[in-house]
C-alpha cells in the first residue's frame, strides 16, 4: 500500500513540475515576443564641428555726426560650433554669412570705454565664442580742420654723399577729421614714402598722407585725401 502511495505521489510531483516548466516556458516566449515587437531605440551621438574665423568685422553703433571714435580693433576672431556641418559651412563663408558682431556705443559720451561685443542673427544650433569678448574705444567730440601738406624725405632715406635740395607734393592741403583731443596734438600733416631708400637721383612716387604729433607719432584721423604724388630733387654733396 505504501509503495502505491509513493508511486502516486511521484506521479503527482512529476505532473506538477511539468506544469511549472510549461508555464515558465510559455511566459518567457510571450515576453520575448513582446520585446521583439517593440521598436529598438538607437542612441546615436551627434558629432560637433568647430571652425574659427579671423578678421570678422565689428559693426560699431554710435552717433557719427556728433562723435569720432578711435583706438579700437575693427575686427575680431569668432569660433563657431555646430552639429550641422552644412549650416556651419554657410556661416564660415563671408558671402553667405548671416551672423553679425557689433558693439553699441549709442548711450556713451566722450571718454575711453570698454564695451562688450555681441553676436546676432546666429542660425539655430550654431554657437559663437568671440576673442576678444570686448573692445576699448576712445570717444570724442567730432571736429574738422584744413591743414597744409608737407612733403617729407628724411636724411636716412638718402644715399651717403647726397642731400635733399627740394621736395614738392601735388596736394596743397587736406581736410582733417578727428576728435578734439587728437586735433590739439597734431603737429603737421606730412606726405611720406616709407619704402624710399638710398636715394641718389631725383625721385617721384606716391606718398602716404598722415597726421603726426611733435614726436612723429601717427595720429588717428580721417583725411579728405590719403595719398599724393611726391617729387624730390636730390643733389650730390661731395
Amino acid at each position: 500500500m505504501q509503495d502505491k502511495l509513493k508511486k502516486v505521489a511521484h506521479l503527482l510531483l512529476s505532473a506538477l513540475m511539468a506544469l511549472v516548466l510549461f508555464f515558465y516556458a510559455t511566459t518567457t516566449n510571450y515576453k520575448n515576443s513582446i520585446s521583439a515587437s517593440k521598436p529598438v531605440k538607437q542612441v546615436t551621438e551627434s558629432e560637433t564641428y568647430t571652425h574659427t574665423l579671423s578678421n570678422v568685422p565689428i559693426e560699431i553703433k554710435y552717433d557719427s555726426e556728433k562723435y569720432f571714435i578711435s583706438g579700437f580693433s575693427s575686427t575680431v576672431s569668432v569660433a563657431l560650433t555646430s552639429s550641422n556641418r552644412v549650416i556651419l559651412q554657410r556661416e564660415t563663408d563671408e558671402a553667405t554669412r548671416t551672423f553679425l558682431v557689433s558693439a553699441d556705443l549709442s548711450n556713451l559720451t566722450s571718454g575711453t570705454h570698454t564695451v562688450d561685443l555681441v553676436t546676432s542673427n546666429l542660425p539655430t544650433g550654431v554657437k559663437a565664442k568671440l576673442n576678444p569678448e570686448n573692445i576699448t574705444v576712445k570717444i570724442g567730440k567730432k571736429v574738422s580742420k584744413n591743414y597744409a601738406v608737407q612733403g617729407i624725405v628724411t636724411n636716412n632715406q638718402l644715399a651717403e654723399g647726397y642731400s635733399l635740395s627740394k621736395v614738392t607734393v601735388n596736394v596743397s592741403s587736406v581736410k582733417v577729421t578727428t576728435d578734439e583731443d587728437t586735433m590739439s596734438h597734431i603737429e603737421r600733416i606730412e606726405a611720406v614714402v616709407p619704402d624710399a631708400d638710398e636715394l641718389s637721383d631725383d625721385f617721384s612716387g606716391t606718398a602716404t598722407i598722415q597726421a603726426v604729433d611733435n614726436k612723429g607719432n601717427v595720429l588717428p584721423v580721417v583725411l579728405s585725401q590719403d595719398d599724393a604724388t611726391l617729387q624730390a630733387t636730390i643733389v650730390k654733396t661731395k
